[in-house]
């Protein structure tokens, strides 16, 4: 696969830890609407200021901007391939030039200990981002068709990231058939009685599921927690 002739040697350094389905949201859209000039703020703007910095800081390690903005040749071949059924083969070229030290082991045979001693090794970083960093790898090499350990993926197993269609909202309330009233009250299923016993937190945490979630989602449900935390909820 051609890179455009500007193939750079990348040194250790942290590797993308945003939401590796903001990652595919963008591509979806540069896909849609046609590749810019410039990757800045004006493209961005469907993320936060921070996603959209965590989303620009993956789209340089991958090599697919340059340093002011502009698309290399790989992204255009990145977006090129999302629409013409090459997009397996065309991420994967690109994630083992970006994680060399990573196809450099047996990912399909390796241990926790041994794939996340290799990963700390190659891109270093504090624990809590390395953990993202993690996630982006294993969801992105999930999406190229790559097999892993499932040893390492215990536990974490990435679920499909094609970004949702927008679902119709559910009805708050759903008036009963004739004759039900007549009969008494509807029993609770046994989901709602054990909602009813947990508090709002404990509920929030069953409901949801972070790896479905974009990052904007997951910060707008830790502000939720810390106000259910502040008031003891």
């Amino acid at each position: 696969m051609s890179s455009g002739g500007s193939e750079r040697v990348r040194s250790a350094g942290t590797a993308p830890y945003t939401s590796y389905r903001t990652f595919r949201t963008f591509i979806d859209d540069l896909h849609e609407h046609g590749l810019p000039s410039r990757i800045d703020r004006s493209v961005l703007t469907r993320f936060s200021g921070v996603v959209g910095a965590q989303l620009t800081h993956a789209l340089r390690f991958l090599g697919l901007v340059e340093d002011d903005g502009r698309p290399t040749q790989r992204l255009a071949e990145l977006v090129e391939a999302h629409g013409a059924g090459r997009w397996p083969e065309t991420l994967l070229a690109l994630l083992r030039d970006a994680y060399a030290p990573m196809f450099a082991i047996d990912l399909e045979a390796a241990t926790p200990s041994h794939f996340n001693g290799a990963f700390r090794k190659a891109f270093p970083a504090a624990d809590a981002v390395v953990q993202k960093c993690v996630t982006f790898f294993l969801y992105a090499a999930n999406d190229a068709g790559v097999k892993i350990s499932g040893r390492v993926l215990k536990g974490r197993k990435p679920r499909s990231v094609t970004p949702p269609r927008r679902k119709a909202a559910k009805p708050a309330f759903v008036h009963p058939p004739a004759g039900a009233i007549e009969a008494g009250p509807p029993q609770p299923a046994p989901a709602a009685v054990q909602a009813e016993s947990k508090k709002p937190s404990e509920v929030l945490f069953l409901s949801l599921d972070p790896n479905e979630m974009n990052d904007e989602q997951q910060a707008a449900v830790w502000t939720l927690l810390k106000y259910f935390k502040a008031r003891g909820l």
